[in-house]
């Protein structure tokens, strides 16, 4: 019987550790900045050329910028180096659009690094998806991926001067994509509204928003996508400030990565006057900590959908895998979310 009752509070002990482990302290004692350093420190765990080392190399760089702390740029620099040296093929075959847009970071370094062959070395690229008129990009799949994927690299190069075949991209793919009530599917084939999918969509408009110059003609209707898409996704968010894995199905899990890329966006358009603080203010701050919820002091993740493909079938975007652990998308775009939550609260751009 001793045995027994012991047992019952060993497994007590044990739950009570794990939950202390997935929620950790309140979500207020942790800051921006201390789940930026952490994220900052470990992610990508697998540097490769794609746009998820990209975005955790760029929030390296721009973690650096905030802080004044040069050592965040010791981890990109250093394993963004082959690339540059040409130990590593930078544009190599198969050709993906997730792959190239991994160049986002080295616009990235000549502007916050000053380093100038990363400057060019991601002009090539964003010349390499070009097609020979506007209309679109090489390599596209014509998923909402591609609206981040084309919009984050070919926004931030040569001044703007790509804006041409940004707009399509943006324009044309919501067009296709987009529901009558904002939200929009992943593919014409897959039409359901994937939390990642729409998570794409929004930065993508986000991107083409913060680097193209205020004088592109296109940009009011860009603008205007924007603020419809976010307003969409405000009307979904879950009572712990996350969105789900399937945004408009309340039986879905709630998943980090379109949590932390809606936050982030939501952050960065109040911070820019796209939107209305008094109107979206709490929605980003509900987000925020939805995030850091999700991210152990360790920098491990929970709630990650696993890499997705567009599927005809609803339950397979319901039933894709959720990552609990170390996962380099995830802390990626939990960086994003951290770096433009911080940026907000400081009152900058």
């Amino acid at each position: 019987m001793r045995y027994l009752i012991a047992l019952s509070l060993l497994m007590l002990v044990s739950a009570s550790s794990i939950a202390r482990d997935v929620r950790q302290a309140p979500p207020g004692e942790r800051t921006p900045l201390d789940i930026a350093r952490v994220l900052a420190a470990k992610y990508p765990t697998e540097p490769s050329m794609s746009y998820i080392s990209g975005l955790a190399w760029s929030g390296s760089l721009r973690l650096a910028e905030l802080t004044g702390e040069a050592r965040w740029r010791e981890k990109p620099r250093r394993e963004m180096q082959p690339f540059l040296d040409g130990r590593t093929p930078a544009i190599a075959e198969p050709f993906r659009l997730t792959s190239l847009a991994g160049h986002l970071a080295f616009a990235d370094a000549a502007r916050l690094d000053g380093n100038a062959d990363a400057g060019a070395l991601a002009q090539k690229a964003a010349e390499f998806i070009l097609p020979p008129t506007p209309g679109g990009v090489k390599f596209a799949t014509e998923w909402t991926d591609d609206m981040f994927m084309a919009s984050a690299l070919l926004s931030r190069v040569n001044g703007g001067a790509h804006a041409g075949f940004v707009r399509p991209i943006l324009t044309v793919w919501t067009q296709r994509l987009r529901r009558p009530d904002g939200l929009f599917n992943h593919a014409e084939k897959a039409p359901h509204a994937w939390g990642r999918g729409n998570g794409f969509a929004l930065l993508g408009l986000t991107e083409a928003l913060t680097y193209l110059p205020d004088s592109w003609s296109e940009r009011h209707l860009v603008l205007d996508i924007y603020r419809r898409h976010v307003a969409a996704m405000v009307r979904h968010q879950a009572d712990d400030g996350s969105w789900r894995q399937v945004v408009d199905e309340p039986t879905s899990y709630r998943e980090l990565t379109v949590t932390a890329m809606t936050t982030a966006a939501m952050a960065r358009g109040i911070s820019r006057g796209w939107i209305d603080a008094a109107t979206y203010r709490a929605a980003v701050d509900r987000g925020w900590q939805a995030v850091v919820a999700r991210v152990n002091e360790d920098g491990t993740l929970h709630d990650v959908c696993s890499g997705t493909g567009a599927n005809a079938s609803r339950e397979y975007y319901m039933t894709r895998p959720a990552i609990n652990g170390a996962d380099d998308r995830g802390g990626a775009m939990a960086l994003l979310a951290a770096i433009e939550v911080e940026t907000l609260r400081r009152g900058s751009r």
